[in-house]
């Protein structure tokens, strides 16, 4: 069974417009291959700025990864795999691209 990833990209309210081009880009990029939440405008969960998602398959990785250094810009990204422990995936499992923002931990459920 093949593991499901999350990718968080991160944008402040100056930062809109960076993250619905990058957001379109993706959207573009991979559309087969995986799914894209809408932009969120808010904090929510343990995440402490507005964010969209992309889940994908750990088959994805190497080409989500790639296409994210490349063209994210200044919007920090959080990559972790989706886990029963959702404290693990989002510590000790998780990778970050550009700035590590802080999370609220306590939000989370340990499997």
């Amino acid at each position: 069974m093949s593991v499901i990833y999350h990718a968080h990209v991160y944008f402040l309210p100056e930062q809109i417009s960076a993250a619905e081009q990058l957001h379109s880009l993706l959207r573009a990029s991979l559309s087969e291959d995986c799914w894209m939440g809408d932009l969120i405008h808010r904090e929510v969960g343990p995440h402490t700025r507005p964010m969209f998602e992309i889940n994908f398959a750990e088959s994805l990785l190497p080409k989500v990864r790639t296409l994210l250094d490349m063209h994210r810009g200044e919007l920090p990204v959080l990559i972790h795999p989706e886990l029963a422990d959702d404290v693990e995936a989002h510590t000790h499992g998780a990778s970050w691209l550009g700035e590590e923002l802080a999370l609220k931990i306590h939000t989370l459920t340990r499997g």
